[in-house]
């Protein structure tokens, strides 16, 4: 067997579990648990539902609520964009500029994204995920409580969609920066990937069959339309206060004390103290830690994470919120949805309830062909492939001369879901791959999320401007290019794959005999301490001698 070979098998586990042992336990870790863990790469795993490896600490309730963590932030993020239109609409009577004013609110929305999700990024490497994923669930919910009661777009609406997004961009960082630290094999976080992946696109799929139907079915309880899709928001802001508190009960205690070094930082720097504690002789800053966020993406392969999040982001937003003002503009020209001569938009709700199915419902079956072909072939190749399949499904449905909703365009919405799915499972499992030292996991996951952000920023801005003043498919002219760009640059990787490999193997076998080398040098050191105290005995007690 070949040192590639023995990379991409079994070693790639070996070093991620020495690599997560190591760099955390080494100073308190003896001899004898150090080379288990080195050559055993099941020591720290153990198998959940017979299907992966995680964690050894993971259990079946921790991981069942990663899940729903990841469901629940991409059916609220999916849920307000498909349904911010029917406010603009129905609740602000606003009929004309709707695309700029999406695109505006995106971009604002972003502005604040971009510093959050570096924030929460390095704040979940001290403090842990948990509690960062908990408060953004509890964002969220506030945020969604409130923004249907608001009577204009500047400034109340806007305010309402800063706080949102506060909640977003943790939910999503975190969802990207758990994954690596409950998946135990590296081989097998294709898998996970896919599981994680899978629940993200039920969660689009809920938001767009499911909770857009509320307040049409709670208009006639409630008192009309607009009761209707205020006491809607109330139930679904409620929901993710609720599951805010599930989560900081139910979600495993990963991530905290991977950066032990922020301690010693702050008490060296901020507190002027002396530090004592071993775990904290490491200073590192939280500045170092977002520089090897973005340090990070010299790595091609981190790159083209940081890409994918680019390119998922910029799918999720366009696809949903302009996907739902395509089909409520179409409706409008017809006069079927006009709440001044009491023609709710229910029709229109249809049609966008027909599209996400298609869309987002087949793309689900293709989660697991993605997990295992990541596993498989090279994730770059998965992902070109995935770029293609965008490509060729938006580029066509942004021409369509007919009704968006219409049988004819369910093709072209089904291939730009499913290269949407590819990209969001493939990139979550490249920024949590073996080059990502796990100390910085977080970081890196939070300038993955902040390359989404920045996505939607420019994205959404200038999707909303086009859709105004070109047509209303030009943000899915948008969504081809980028699949067109994430397609070249995945196979410009796949060729420089093996020298980047080669490169690993390099590397891994430095850092093994450094480690080597200090675990001697550790048994050196207890060796003459031990001669020492046996010296200073025997000075003193010429009777004493050394119990066996």
């Amino acid at each position: 067997m070949t040192k590639t070979d023995l990379f991409e098998t079994q070693k790639v586990d070996t070093i991620e579990s020495s690599t997560t042992s190591n760099h955390v336990d080494v100073e308190n870790t003896n001899e004898d648990d150090i080379s288990v863990k080195r050559y055993d790469p099941n020591a720290d795993k153990k198998r959940l539902f017979y299907i992966f490896y995680v964690r050894k600490h993971i259990n079946h309730l921790n991981f069942i609520f990663y899940l729903a963590a990841c469901m629940g932030s991409i059916t609220l993020v999916a849920y307000l964009s498909i349904v911010q239109p029917f406010i603009f609409h129905t609740i602000l009577k606003i009929t004309e500029n709707q695309g700029n004013l999406t695109g505006e609110l995106a971009l604002y929305d972003e502005i604040i994204a971009l510093p959050a999700t570096l924030f929460w990024g390095v704040l979940s490497d001290r403090i842990g995920r948990r509690p960062v994923y908990s408060a953004g669930f509890l964002l969220l919910g506030a945020a969604l409580m409130i923004y249907p009661r608001v009577d204009n777009v500047y400034p109340q609406m806007l305010l309402c969609r800063l706080l949102f997004s506060l909640g977003s961009s943790a939910a999503t960082c975190m969802m990207t920066g758990t994954l690596g630290d409950v998946a135990g094999a590296i081989h097998e976080r294709g898998r996970v990937s896919a599981i994680v992946g899978l629940c993200a696109g039920c969660g689009g799929l809920i938001a767009g069959m499911v909770l857009i139907n509320i307040p049409y079915h709670l208009q006639q309880r409630y008192g009309g339309e607009v009761q209707g899709i205020k006491a809607a928001f109330l139930i679904v802001g409620g929901g993710a206060i609720a599951l805010s508190i599930l989560l900081f009960l139910t979600m495993p205690a990963t991530g905290k004390g991977q950066a032990d070094g922020v301690a010693g930082w702050f008490k060296k720097t901020v507190l002027k103290k002396e530090i004592e504690d071993e775990d904290e002789k490491e200073i590192i800053s939280p500045w170092k830690l977002l520089k090897y966020g973005f340090k990070a993406g010299r790595d091609p392969r981190v790159a083209l994470a940081y890409l994918s999040s680019f390119v998922a982001r910029a799918d999720t937003v366009l696809f949903s919120s302009f996907m739902s003002l395509w089909v409520i503009q179409y409706y409008v020209k017809l006069g079927w949805c006009d709440a001044d001569k009491g023609i709710t938009c229910y029709p229109a709700a249809g049609g966008t309830h027909k599209l996400t199915g298609y869309g987002q419902g087949i793309s689900l079956a293709f989660a697991p062909f993605f997990g295992y072909a990541a596993e498989k072939l090279e994730k770059s190749t998965v992902l070109a492939f995935a770029g293609f399949m965008g490509a060729i499904g938006s580029l066509p449905f942004a021409f369509t001369k007919t009704n968006p909703a219409h049988d004819s365009n369910m093709i072209f919405v089904t291939m730009t879901g499913i290269g949407q799915m590819g990209v969001i499972i493939v990139g979550m499992t490249l920024v949590n791959g073996l080059n990502v030292d796990p100390k910085y996991r977080g970081s890196v996951a939070g300038v993955f999320s902040f390359c989404g952000a920045l996505s939607i920023m420019f994205t959404a801005r200038l999707g909303g401007y086009l859709f105004d003043a070109w047509m209303h498919g030009a943000p899915f002219v948008i969504i081809g290019a980028v699949h067109i760009i994430i397609c070249l640059f995945s196979i410009y990787v796949r060729i420089v794959t093996p020298r980047l490999k080669r490169e690993d193997i390099i590397r891994e076998e430095k850092r093994l005999k450094q480690l080597e080398q200090k675990r001697l040098e550790r048994v050196a050191e207890r060796a003459a301490e031990r001669k020492h105290t046996e010296a200073t005995s025997t000075a003193v007690d010429p009777s004493y001698s050394q119990p066996l």
